[in-house]
């Protein structure tokens, strides 16, 4: 706590201190206003951002630097990366920045990648957050430490990053094909780097790449959410206005990606079942209008049922599933497509299969229903990113990397306005044989070759610089986080079959509407055995109904920017609704569709079992799926049959090919129903609106089958310390679980709770475990623990996680132990409970702010009861608590003689 005040006095104490802000304080000039993004400067070159929302109760302070993996020079692969790390260390005013994170509460997070890295911290609005946030990231921007000590243990943990990628294969060939495809620009090189550079990079070397990068002039900020907006202004001038422009010139790179002369082919040969075709094809800058186009090509052939690739290869079952991404990027980027093999098919066939099917992209003519159906989706995604403001600023960061926020403004025009020569044109344009990588060299004569199109400053300039966007739209309500405001704008009903719902009336931007329903369903009989049943059929209902196809279904959905989720976990049959004001009638009347009338086509549950499986086949040599597996079958041995049984992997491989149509349609016509469920709609919407298409939705949707409820079992867990063998994975992991019983109700809760914040699960990386494991010894790059604490039964448990190099398997055991230990033995400091008790506040307070969270709790009052007024009752409690109750609490119910632990990984490494 001393060192969090200490932190809020530099606010005034930088102020005085540095003689420049006295001076040379001066007003940001305003530069535009493009559908509500307001931009300013600095006469330091820095740029500002801001997107108020008064309907927010969350803030967020982004800050942008136009450096990535792109500007790395030889032997300093990585290094813009470790440099992220080393900016939550300290600085010369401030000390330990991830402590004071920490103690603030909210969320933060760094990110790399090709052109940029950026920092943000979204916290409860209010002044000062705004204030502390900014000098923050003023002070870093110039006075981090980036002392060799740091480094020194910092860089095993981004080593161990580096290792936990390695273990997927995914992500392997990813990597593998675009250092193939890129023969001299730098979107050649992983951003996470060289694992030989990242250990050896020096600290006088890191700040020399700071020094040059970290400037204000190279740095966009972005503010985004409820905040007064003059206070915002005069906080930035105050903080950033003195950082006195470099007199280097960055220059930028100038490396062109020459055109490829030939197809290329990369192999990579590693442990796993995992079989993957992918390629990749050069294609454009972000600037390009050519990207949009090539968007919305993507979307034409592989969209789910729609698209060509699909219906020829995942259709016919060829691969079991298919995706493609483009990055968004300053130069000319590429366009990646990945498709899943199953495990009884011939890779080299697929292979082949795939080639072919490719080659056909540049030949085939497309329909205008190709257009508008690709369209559709991406415009939907446009709007959900506009609608969700805290969102679109960290959003910011790929197109501000990219070369400038207003190009994702006209990137969305150029979607409006593609036409179907545009689709055809970048078809033939870009899907050459000659300019993929995925197979063989193979010599030709007379070759005509994609040159990768370059974009200048200038160019990007003055395609952005009279641009003026689209009339602003009305600014959402303001809706306070609270939970005397939450119930203040909640309304409660019950349908005519007993199925329980409630309103939250909160304007969200762009009149968005989301909900969530939880419909209880079945009993311990008529469950037994049929996980995998229910599992496919939840993901199988949106397949085509009596009166609309799959492909009918999902286009109507895209083209009303909403979308429907379903998936089954026990007795819980969940559905998530996504949409808008003027389209929820007509999105629920689709789900009232599909709850009445899906048919589940044969073809598509065979290709959902493909895609299944082929999923898991690829989960049966990776650590953490093994650890997670092994760890739930030892610590809850259920019987078969049981509801709460965890089978192998291959058991459920097996279970899965089981499943069969009539299994399904049993399922669906005698289990599945509302007449036991709940749910929650957030938005602005009329409540007799909502209250009808509820009622149309799910009023007769009645299941046959009684629900009763399945209560757990108590299984008292022992000492144990198992390991699994996973060779040739590069990450390792050690889950383990302790139980007890206890129940939300306990009068030990809270102490419980914050006992566990301290220990592993509170703030900023800055709790026990965390800053032993990561901080203070740099062997593990995750590790914390968390509780599962029910509302109606009493089986609880403490559980703890860690990633980690194999080689450091006994040292990670060792480490978390003695913190355990130690903390049951002697316990916990005033200190310590004094700050955890304060972000604990924080996080909470964040939290209200978030849509889900107003969901969740009123989804908990009406499944269980709970009162909404909990959440304050418990936060009151906690702020209340004694240290030795806090301690006692932990000692009772947390015992290492009790804790079944397992390990996953490659321990015969050396």
């Amino acid at each position: 706590m001393r060192k969090l005040l200490l932190s809020l006095s530099l606010v005034t104490a930088l102020s005085v201190t540095n003689s420049a802000l006295a001076q040379k304080a001066e007003s940001p000039k305003f530069i535009s206003n493009i559908e509500g993004t307001k931009e300013y400067s600095l006469n330091n070159g820095m740029k500002i951002l801001l997107l108020p929302d008064p309907s927010q109760s969350n803030m967020v302070v982004n800050i942008i630097y136009n450096v990535g993996s792109k500007d790395e020079g030889y032997g300093e692969k990585g290094m813009a990366h470790l440099l992220e790390h080393m900016l939550f260390k300290s600085t010369k005013n401030l000390g330990d920045i991830k402590k004071q994170l920490s103690d603030k509460g909210g969320a933060a997070n760094g990110t790399t990648w090709y052109d940029r890295t950026n920092y943000y911290e979204i916290f409860p609005s209010n002044d000062e957050n705004l204030k502390w946030a900014l000098m923050m990231e003023a002070d870093r921007m110039i006075n981090a430490t980036i002392l060799q000590s740091d480094l020194d243990k910092e860089f095993s943990v981004v080593r161990n990053e580096f290792e936990i990628g390695e273990n997927d294969p995914t992500g392997v060939l990813m990597e593998k094909v675009f250092s193939t495809a890129y023969l001299w620009h730098n979107y050649g090189n992983s951003t996470i780097g060289s694992k030989e550079d990242i250990e050896r990079v020096k600290a006088p070397a890191l700040r020399k790449f700071y020094e040059k990068y970290y400037q204000p002039d190279n740095a966009t900020l972005v503010i985004a959410g409820k905040f007064d907006e003059a206070n915002a202004l005069k906080y930035a001038a105050e903080y950033f206005a003195p950082l006195q422009k470099p007199t280097r010139e960055l220059g930028g790179t100038y490396t062109v990606e020459p055109a490829q002369d030939g197809e290329k082919f990369i192999e990579v040969k590693r442990a796993g079942d995992s079989k993957i075709v992918s390629a990749a094809y050069h294609t454009a800058a972000y600037a390009d209008k050519d990207y949009a186009a090539l968007d919305a090509l993507t979307e034409v052939l592989t969209a789910n049922p729609s698209g060509y690739l699909y219906k020829s290869l995942v259709e016919t079952q060829k691969v079991s599933s298919l995706w493609a991404f483009s990055p968004t990027v300053r130069d000319a980027g590429v366009l990646y497509f990945h498709f899943d093999v199953p495990k009884d098919k011939d890779l080299e066939t697929a292979k082949n299969l795939v080639r072919t099917e490719l080659d056909k992209i540049a030949t085939t003519t497309y329909t205008a229903q190709d257009l508008a159906r690709a369209k559709a989706k991406l415009i939907k995604q446009i709007e959900n990113t506009k609608n969700n403001t805290i969102n679109k600023a960290i959003g910011y960061t790929e197109t501000v990397g990219a070369g400038g926020y207003k190009l994702a403004f006209l990137y969305r025009d150029n979607v409006e306005n593609l036409t179907l020569a545009d689709l055809n044109r970048v078809a033939q344009k870009y899907f050459k044989s000659n300019n993929r990588t995925v197979g063989i060299f193979n010599p030709s004569k007379d070759e005509q070759r994609v040159k990768p199109s370059e974009f200048s400053p200038a160019q990007i300039a003055s395609l952005t610089k009279d641009y003026k966007g689209k009339a602003l739209e009305k600014e959402a309500a303001p809706f306070e986080a609270s939970i005397a405001n939450l119930k203040k704008n909640l309304k409660e009903g019950v349908l005519s079959n007993g199925m329980k719902y409630a309103l939250v009336n909160k304007e969200l931007k762009g009149d968005k509407i989301t909900a969530n329903f939880k419909l209880l369903i079945g009993n311990e009989s008529d469950l037994a055995g049929k996980a995998s049943i229910a599992s496919l059929t939840a993901a199988l209902l949106n397949a085509g109904t009596k009166t609309k196809s799959k492909e009918q279904i999902q286009d109507r959905l895209d083209q009303l920017n909403s979308s429907l989720n379903f998936r089954t976990s026990g007795q819980n049959f969940m559905i998530s609704v996504n949409t808008y004001k003027n389209n929820f009638p007509e999105v629920m009347d689709i789900l009232q569709d599909i709850l009445a009338n899906a048919t589940f086509p044969q073809n598509e549950i065979t290709k959902m079992i493909a895609e299944t499986n082929t999923y898991l086949e690829g989960q049966q040599k990776d650590p953490q799926a093994i650890a997670n597996n092994e760890l739930q079958r030892l610590a809850n041995p259920y019987p078969k049959e049981s509801v709460f049984y965890t089978p192998t992997l291959q058991e459920e491989i097996d279970n899965n090919k089981k499943v069969t149509r009539e299994q399904i349609l049993t399922f669906y016509e005698n289990i599945m129903g509302a007449n036991n469920g709940l749910g929650t709609v957030l938005g602005n919407i009329d409540e007799k609106t909502a209250t009808n298409s509820l009622e149309k939705t799910f009023g007769k949707f009645t299941a046959k089958s009684k629900y009763t409820e399945v209560k757990p079992t108590y299984f008292e867990t022992k000492k144990t310390d198992k390991n699994f063998i996973t060779p040739d994975k590069e990450n390792a992991v050690a889950f383990g679980t302790g139980k007890f019983k206890m129940d939300q109700k306990s009068s030990d809760y809270a102490a419980l709770v914050l006992a566990n914040e301290i220990l592993g699960s509170g703030g900023f990386l800055s709790a026990r475990l965390p800053m032993r494991l990561r901080e203070k010894e740099g062997i593990s790059y995750g590790v914390g623990s968390y509780l599962s604490i029910p509302i109606t039964n009493d089986v609880a448990s403490w559980n703890y996680y860690a990633f980690l190099n194999p080689t450091k398997r006994d040292a990670v055991e060792a480490a978390w132990k003695e913190e355990v230990a130690k903390a049951l033995k002697d316990g916990f400091t005033a200190d310590e409970l004094v700050s955890n008790k304060k972000s604990y506040a924080n996080i909470q307070q964040t939290s209200l702010g978030m849509d889900n969270t107003l969901i969740s709790l009123v989804n908990k009052k009406l499944q269980y009861g709970v009162s909404l007024d909990e959440y304050d009752a418990l936060n009151a409690k906690i702020q209340a608590l004694k240290l030795d109750e806090v301690n006692a609490a932990l000692k009772k119910y947390v015992s290492l003689d009790k804790v079944t632990s397992v390990y996953a990984g490659d321990f015969n490494k050396k």
